[in-house]
């Protein structure tokens, strides 16, 4: 009897997040309706020219782009969000522990667009980084790093990182400390007991902060475009193209509707992931 009324207080408690989801549930079935439809500019009959037309070398390449970069980014943002997220736990100042978590979290308090063109101040041809290395005489030409690939995984890494690092923070603070004295006690050395016995504890949290990760960056759309410009056609620009200047909705909404359903695929794929590892870790 407890247990149902537990239940029951948990969803009146979820209800507000459960209303709140569905107008997204909602804007979802209207684009899979709008990709089978057969009039490129309104819902009208049902067609899957939109999917056919995508069948493309040019948008074939955009969704290699995207999860190139997207998985690029991911890594990269794992491999330093880990040990922020050790140095997060380990300071015992509250003062800098705040002060670390604000700098760790700019990137989801600043606007992507000033975040974006603090990079154009800072990478651009006569930018802060061009002018720095043509004054030290290391460069007599300034290296081109906007409007290309690597522009584009700088902001994405950079935009990306709280998302992984605050994962981890959680589950960092949930190891066991019993483990690691045992494992040291049996000689283990420090490098030893983190592949060996920290690694494995941490890999669920890990997981699931690089398929936030990966999902947050396959969508971005803001970085891309303004770093990347015309010639990193990610999807996020790729679909804003065929919405303005070509305004094929139908077009858009397909490639909106493989978008999300690439994104699913690498949510479902972690998540059974993460079932996997922590029967593992259990085991």
């Amino acid at each position: 009897m407890s247990i149902a009324l537990s239940r029951n207080r948990m969803l009146a408690f979820s209800l507000p997040a459960l209303i709140a989801i569905l107008p997204f549930l909602g804007a979802c079935f209207y684009i899979f309706r709008f990709s089978i439809s057969g009039d490129k500019a309104s819902i009208d009959g049902y067609s899957i020219k939109a999917y056919l037309d995508l069948m493309t070398p040019f948008f074939g390449r955009s969704v290699w782009v995207t999860i190139k970069l997207a998985f690029i980014a991911t890594i990269a943002a794992m491999l330093m969000a880990v040990p922020l997220a050790f140095l997060l736990t380990s300071l015992k100042s509250p003062l800098a522990r705040r002060i670390l978590t604000v700098t760790i979290l700019l990137p989801l308090i600043l606007n992507l667009l000033v975040q974006a063109y603090g990079w154009i101040l800072l990478l651009g041809p006569s930018g802060v980084l061009n002018s720095a290395l043509r004054g030290m005489g290391i460069i007599e030409r300034p290296i081109f790093l906007l409007f290309n690939e690597t522009g584009v995984l700088l902001g994405l890494i950079q935009t990306s990182l709280p998302l992984a690092v605050f994962p981890i923070v959680s589950s960092v603070r949930g190891l066991s400390q019993e483990h690691l004295e045992a494992a040291s006690s049996l000689g283990a050395s420090q490098w030893r007991i983190f592949f060996d016995v920290t690694v494995p504890l941490l890999r669920p949290g890990i997981v699931g902060a690089a398929s936030i990760v990966f999902a947050f960056n396959a969508s971005a759309f803001a970085i891309p475009l303004l770093l990347g410009g015309r010639r990193v056609q990610m999807l996020g620009v790729a679909i804003r193209d065929m919405i303005s200047p070509m305004f094929n909705w139908s077009g858009a909404a397909a490639a909106g509707m493989i978008l999300i359903s690439l994104t699913l695929l690498i949510l479902v794929f972690s998540s059974w992931l993460v079932r996997v590892t922590s029967e593992k870790t259990r085991g």
